[in-house]
């Protein structure tokens, strides 16, 4: 449905409560979208955080968010859902499609300079977008083969030039006088859910391709593919693809299971890729054991298991562990969120030192769910 427009009550009412947060601080609601196209009914507002609007808490004003993935969550969202947020010192404009592709709802971003609203901007889940963003992951890694200033020189013109088609993507939504709503919870989907799949094992042949392949490549870059779980022991079904220092791009891994474009990443994973996949890729330099950034990558935000192969420079395989999709990484996200919200509450440096230190030991705990597996 195409959005028309947004309630003036919604414009005052986050643009008023990121001015209390000040701090540049932004401020985030589900909005709805009434049968003429306007947003006119709104979920309770939420904080930013230190890293953020916290998207787990905003989404628990509406749906149930407890041990799910982020994926189980939003699948639980109404069809007339759009993703609203404040842009403290911008201008509402929108130039990054990061959220499209998690969300697949419009996005409406409202500018805030001098306390005031300076503009709202809206995007769109449309097929180039997701192509862009995928033209946007290769042109990045492509960085990391040039041997020469030369070729490094051309391939940032290229991402320059690429960068500039993200100037068009954000259109401008009116603000309109418009009475508000209640918010029709009838509307909420059904638990979606994605089944728990236990993983024991790995083909060691899958393994060693992957640890061949991420020794050939530059040194600390990690390398992944999808692979099949059955019966507890997990088998090659998607290409190998080298990423990035430490990380692998999201689109990238996707694509090398089965052809995404036009596509977003939930609707990849919701309605395309399989439950009983799994996220394998290398820890270069490591033994296998993953953070908290692998389990977001995997069962965190895609509902699905991930695994790491520790190795040498040698191609020597030091350990390989799993993250599975279990109710404790989806808790840790959310007090994860919470303890970021509280660190602007802190009215000493005592009290900012413990928040800080809980995020540090959140995020360590998340090496506690690594579950070594088998190579056989």
């Amino acid at each position: 449905m195409k959005v028309k427009g947004i309630g003036k009550f919604v414009v005052d009412r986050l643009v008023e409560r990121s001015n209390h947060l000040s701090q540049g601080r932004p401020a985030g609601a589900i909005g709805f979208l009434n049968d003429e196209g306007y947003i006119d009914a709104l979920t309770d507002l939420v904080d930013g955080g230190i890293s953020g609007l916290p998207y787990r808490k905003m989404l628990s004003k509406l749906v149930k968010v407890e041990g799910e993935s982020l994926l189980e969550i939003i699948n639980q969202l109404p069809d007339n859902a759009v993703i609203i947020t404040t842009n403290p010192g911008k201008t509402g404009i929108i130039v990054g499609t990061g959220g499209l592709d998690i969300f697949n709802l419009p996005l409406v971003s409202i500018g805030v300079k001098m306390g005031k609203a300076a503009g709202v901007g809206l995007i769109y889940p449309q097929k180039k977008l997701f192509d862009l963003s995928t033209s946007s992951e290769n042109i990045q890694l492509k960085r990391l083969t040039a041997n020469t200033m030369e070729e490094e020189r051309d391939i940032l013109r290229e991402s320059f030039n690429l960068q500039l088609n993200y100037l068009d993507v954000c259109e401008e939504l009116e603000v309109v006088d418009i009475e508000e709503r209640d918010v029709e919870l009838s509307l909420v989907k059904s638990d979606w859910e994605i089944p728990t799949v236990e993983v024991d094992s790995i083909d060691e042949g899958f393994a060693k391709r992957l640890v061949d392949k991420s020794t050939q490549v530059e040194q600390g870059r990690e390398v992944a593919a999808i692979g099949e779980v059955k019966d507890g022991h997990i088998v090659q079904k998607g290409e190998i693809v080298v990423g990035g220092m430490g990380y692998v791009p999201s689109r990238m891994l996707a694509s090398s299971y089965t052809d995404i474009s036009g596509l977003s990443l939930k609707e990849a994973y919701t309605e395309v890729i399989p439950n009983n996949v799994v996220i394998v890729h290398t820890h270069p330099g490591g033994t296998g054991v993953m953070h908290m950034g692998d389990a977001m990558a995997g069962p965190g935000t895609w509902g699905r298991p991930v695994v790491a192969i520790g190795h040498d420079k040698d191609g020597n395989i030091r350990g390989a562990t799993v993250i599975e999709l279990r109710p404790e990484v989806a808790n840790l996200a959310d007090e994860y969120e919470e303890v970021g919200q509280r660190y602007y509450l802190a009215q000493t440096p005592e009290e900012e030192t413990e928040i800080r230190k809980r995020r540090f030991g959140i995020a360590q705990e998340y090496t506690d769910l690594c579950k070594p597996i088998e190579m056989k």
